[in-house]
């Protein structure tokens, strides 16, 4: 869904809380063929500072990465965090195009808890209500207008241009999920958060987000056991929820934050089919950096009793074989920016 305007040749650009990265693509026989890609570490708190002179810095970083990357185009869509923005489905009578534009706009005070006035509001119809064919449903997304200043800024400075802004569930849809896929839901474990969005028809139709993130969890292994924050980083990475390594002592320090993340999941599942009782959720796909932590897949499934996937975003993009080795290790953390390059394509 746009919040600027569109043009076909652009590349997808991912802002994330701990790095950045991108990913142009071309549309070759119907198929995303890979042009390039890059990512850029970013200094903690960076993204989030609203100095001039933090932004200048992370426009720099932008440009160097682009140049880097040798990127053909100046033309970017970006993504927006998902626990910045606001989204919902609403049910709406059949109208014209105009109608439905006003209508919209008077439903959606309803649903966004800020001013119709401080937001930048998109929409778009997914289609005819299941049960009431004189209704349509409409997925509403806003984002708040100095959120999409400061991206719009950190873009033209570092000398691009800003076709559009999407939410990370709809970029991560289009490059995790095939079109007629079974209703399922989207675990990306980031940095910060942990979001969440359950998927039906390629259109997130429930997005919500927990605050427990990697950062979260270094944190949390730090206090328990003692540790430094780089000892803990690395007993995360090497433990992760294994039960029988250290005694199970990192295991049960991060169950509790596992935990909420895992009520969380099964709380928006339980609303969702409440709320739409022909769809059942069947599977649970991860993705993001914290995604790769040992035995998560198999933790989640054991809580939920929902089959879980690892996401890989690389499985529909056409790429030089000898680019295997490097790529692998990325699908976990370039969900957003391919989704966000594929746009249009296919």
């Amino acid at each position: 869904m746009t919040l600027f305007t569109e043009e076909e040749n652009f590349f997808g650009l991912d802002l994330g809380t701990s790095s950045v990265k991108l990913v142009q693509l071309k549309s070759l026989h119907g198929k995303a063929s890979l042009l390039t890609y890059g990512d850029m570490e970013l200094p903690p708190n960076l993204l989030a500072s609203d100095s001039p002179l933090d932004q200048d810095k992370l426009a720099d970083m932008v440009r160097q990465l682009v140049d880097d990357a040798r990127v053909s185009t100046k033309n970017v869509v970006a993504a927006l965090p998902s626990n910045f923005a606001y989204s919902a489905v609403i049910s709406m009578p059949k109208l014209s195009h105009e109608e439905l534009t006003n209508a919209v706009r008077f439903q959606a005070d309803k649903y966004i808890p800020m001013a119709i006035d401080q937001v930048k509001l998109d929409w778009v119809v997914i289609g005819p209500k299941a049960d009431d064919p004189e209704q349509i449903e409409v997925l509403l997304v806003a984002a708040p207008i100095a959120l999409a200043n400061k991206y719009l800024s950190i873009v033209q400075k570092a000398g691009l241009e800003l076709l559009a802004l999407e939410t990370n569930p709809m970029a991560q849809t289009r490059s995790l999920l095939a079109a007629g896929h079974e209703p399922s839901m989207l675990v990306d474990f980031g940095s910060i958060a942990t979001d969440m969005a359950i998927v039906s028809n390629q259109i997130p139709r429930l997005i919500r987000s927990v605050n427990v993130g990697a950062r979260t969890m270094v944190r949390v292994l730090a206090q328990n056991l003692g540790l430094d924050d780089e000892q803990a980083q690395q007993f995360l990475q090497k433990f992760g929820l294994m039960q029988d390594k250290l005694d199970g002592q990192v295991y049960k320090a991060l169950k509790p934050a596992m935990d909420s993340v895992v009520e969380e999941i099964l709380k928006s599942i339980k609303y969702f089919q409440e709320n739409n009782a022909s769809e059942k959720v069947s599977k649970v796909i991860i993705t993001g950096g914290a995604a790769a932590l040992p035995e998560l897949p198999a933790f989640l499934a054991n809580a939920t009793g929902i089959t879980v996937q690892v996401g890989n975003p690389w499985t529909n993009i056409s790429y030089p074989a000898a680019l295997e080795s490097k790529l692998t290790p990325l699908a976990l953390t370039y969900a957003s920016a391919i989704g966000l390059a594929m746009r249009g394509i296919g």
